[in-house]
């Protein structure tokens, strides 16, 4: 019997993770679009239809001893951050409540907050300054209070964290987004990770679980965002951005992932962001 892995929301991220494990994986896919579980479906991956705050009985059905993969971001036009909070640890309860096996939530390194020049690894205080990064702060913290492994009543649901820095792909990149625009503090270093890399990181969690709580995922180089993003946007044939103080000493966060690279056994095939265009 396939092990069974389940993952709401089906979109970009889970789109390439279904397709390197769906052929070792039974996979269920949620989404709220009738369409994209269309789509699911042809391509032989169980489709439920569900929103975030929608009742799960219908989901809870394919959790027993399945890995449950949450991928549901708050979303840049989501004001209302508590709510969203709220239903994520809903969902967390009615997962447990379940019977799942193994939660692994994609949370983000903006829980570090921008405010920093620091070189910050997986034991780095948090400090988030978007409502969205101290939404995903709380539902880490849910995670961890309700799994902890004090509670006896739940030591079968394992958890793990899974900070992404920001997401490239052969289909996305953020100088697409900056291109032609005007923009400030060039000399910001850039913290990515690529798909492939993050897919690799995801199959070992999903396929062989530790005991491990939280791994981070980001590329081992931070250029300049002034120098990279216009070498990027040049490679990619599109109209550079112009930014200003690029030739200022380098300044941000440092995202540090070579400990989590080097607990999943994976070495990074995007280690430098200029691999990425």
């Amino acid at each position: 019997m396939k092990q069974k892995l389940v993952i709401s929301g089906y979109g970009w991220l889970a789109g390439y993770l279904g397709d390197a494990l769906q052929q070792t994986l039974d996979i269920v896919g949620t989404s709220r679009n009738d369409d994209k579980l269309a789509l699911l479906s042809k391509k032989g991956i169980s489709g439920v239809k569900f929103a975030l705050g929608d009742n799960t009985r219908e989901l809870q059905k394919h959790l027993n001893g399945a890995t449950f993969v949450i991928n549901i971001p708050p979303g840049r036009r989501n004001t209302n951050l508590a709510s969203f909070t709220k239903n994520m640890c809903t969902l967390v309860d009615d997962a447990i409540s379940a019977n799942v096996a193994h939660i692994v939530f994609i949370s983000t390194t903006s829980v570090y907050g921008d405010s920093t020049d620091n070189t910050l690894t997986e034991e780095a205080p948090l400090h988030p300054e978007t409502e969205s990064a101290k939404a995903h702060v709380a539902v880490e913290q849910y995670l961890a209070e309700r799994l902890s492994s004090k509670c006896d009543s739940h030591r079968s649901t394992h958890y793990t964290c899974v900070r992404l820095a920001g997401l490239v792909g052969p289909d996305r990149h953020p100088a697409n987004s900056l291109s032609g625009r005007t923009v400030g503090k060039g000399n910001k270093r850039v913290n990515l990770v690529y798909i492939t890399d993050v897919v690799s990181a995801l199959k070992k969690i999903v396929t062989a679980p530790t005991e491990e709580k939280l791994y981070h995922l980001c590329a081992n180089e931070h250029p300049k965002r002034g120098e990279y993003y216009v070498a990027a946007a040049e490679a990619l044939q599109v109209t550079p951005p112009v930014f200003s103080e690029t030739d200022n000493k380098p300044c941000g966060k440092v995202i540090d992932a070579s400990q989590s690279w080097e607990k999943l056994g994976i070495v990074p095939q995007y280690a430098s962001p200029d691999a990425m265009f």
